[in-house]
């Protein structure tokens, strides 16, 4: 899979038909989830009925394994299969240009967004059927113009303001990921600076790859500490935002200290092992390849239900089923998870591992076939060579979540129509109407009396 991801960046280096290389960078974070944890995780399984844990058979580990590179090959596959090549529209039609007057709208969408999501509001502002809404506003809609300002910075067109602002919403999610208890806030928006970084130099951002690895393994050994002080003893609003930064980085100095100061490296691997089992599937997906089906039947599908119904507006449908049905079911059926404790926890098993849930094998050749179709559509019209600045925006902010492959079904792609369609409506002001009817032969034709009559030939 190393080879797959390193031969894939090379081709599209050289090839310049894309603007990101999409499989080259899936492929690596699956290699990083199954084959990294081979060497360093140790191989058990704990479950509610076996606290302790009990160790997984080198045969299901094998098979997990090739589990991985199976679905690897169905996404090249399916990335490269050509399906989506006619119903992919032009998106270097859709005339959306950053002229000065253009610039001035995205900094005040940037600096709107911004305060919005600092505020205290709620996302059930509008009660349970506009939570979704709410939600992709205060997320996706300040991302976008942060990723517009950032690209303007990279490709040296932003002037000072707008330098500023791009560092002042870095600092503002820095402060309010980390308030919250959560790291990926952050590390979000140093894989968006990262991506935008490639489409611009073609090349790996080497200091943001080292800022992501850092930043993790650094504030992992403080996380439980900060959980603990503001989430289960009920702290938090006894404290700002600030002081809930400075204890958490306190916090996870003084356990680095302690870390470095022990001479057996006992405490240096126990500091490295939340990381690593943060981003490993390996032992979750041996686990189920033994359970499924002598224990737990083929779901034929059932797990993938809520896709067939995630288009539908939670205000049309408030009591629709939740994104995570499919999460808990995994975790109550293989013994992760009390079913009274659900609320508390919430463990995936990622893509390749619930296709076999629901169908085997022949799901996993299937499902992630189906998941590289995607895919090429996704690369085609939203990180193709001409996709335009809003369509490279969109797919940029994407771009954090599909890399979650940790994320089962309804997750990975439950919602992502709503975030473009919101990301395009709050655009919608910079777009040259006119061009824009043309360009979608929107214009009615022409009436009779209009035509333009055919000039007589007379002959000498």
């Amino acid at each position: 899979m190393l080879i797959f991801s390193w031969k894939a960046y090379l081709k599209w280096k050289k090839s310049g038909e894309s603007c990101f290389p999409v499989f080259a960078i899936l492929s690596f974070m699956y290699w990083l989830y199954y084959a990294v944890p081979l060497f360093l995780e140790e191989r058990v399984i704990s479950t509610i009925y076996e606290p302790v844990g009990h160790d997984l058979s080198e045969n299901s580990i094998t098979k997990a394994l090739l589990m991985s590179l199976v679905g690897v090959c169905s996404l090249w596959l399916g990335m490269n299969s050509g399906l989506t090549r006619s119903i992919v529209p032009k998106p270097s039609k859709i005339p959306f240009t950053l002229t000065r007057a253009n610039v001035r709208y995205v900094r005040a969408v940037l600096i709107t967004g911004s305060l919005l999501s600092l505020s205290d509001i709620s996302i059930f502002l509008f009660g349970e059927g506009g939570r979704q809404l709410i939600s992709i506003i205060l997320s996706v809609v300040p991302l976008l113009a942060f990723a517009l300002l950032f690209r303007q910075v990279m490709q040296g067109e932003a002037d000072l303001l707008d330098r500023l602002l791009v560092a002042g919403f870095v600092a503002t999610r820095f402060v309010t990921g980390l308030s919250s208890g959560w790291l990926g806030v952050f590390a979000s928006i140093v894989l968006i600076c990262g991506a935008i970084y490639i489409i611009e130099r073609r090349r790996l951002p080497r200091a943001a790859i080292v800022a992501v690895i850092l930043f993790t393994l650094f504030f992992q050994l403080g996380k439980e500490d900060f959980r603990r002080t503001y989430w289960q003893e009920q702290e938090a609003g006894q404290a700002s935002k600030i002081e809930k930064v400075g204890f958490w980085i306190q916090a996870s100095l003084e356990k680095w200290g302690e870390t470095i100061s022990e001479s057996s490296g006992q405490s240096f691997r126990g500091a490295l092992m939340p990381s690593v089992t943060r981003v490993s599937l390996l032992n979750q997906t041996a686990n189920v390849i033994e359970l499924t089906p002598a224990v737990v039947p083929y779901q034929n599908g059932q797990l993938y239900s809520y896709l067939l119904i995630t288009l539908i507006p939670r205000f049309v449908w408030p009591a629709k089923p939740s994104v995570n049905d499919s999460n808990r079911y995994y975790q109550v059926a293989y013994g992760l998870t009390a079913e009274e404790h659900l609320g508390n926890v919430s463990i995936a098993v990622g893509l390749l591992a619930e296709a076999f849930i629901n169908f085997g094998w022949a799901g996993v050749v299937a499902i992630m076939f189906l998941v590289g179709v995607f895919f090429e559509f996704y690369q085609r019209a939203f990180l193709g060579k001409s996709s335009g600045a809003l369509m490279t925006g969109i797919g940029v902010i994407l771009l954090p979540q599909f890399l979650s492959v940790e994320s089962q079904m309804a997750q990975y792609l439950g919602g992502i129509l709503q975030q473009v369609v919101v990301g395009f409506l709050v655009m919608l002001p910079i777009f040259r109407i006119g061009v824009l009817r043309k360009s979608f032969k929107l214009a009615t034709p022409l009436s009779r009396s209009h035509r333009i009559a055919k000039p007589k030939i007379v002959e000498p």
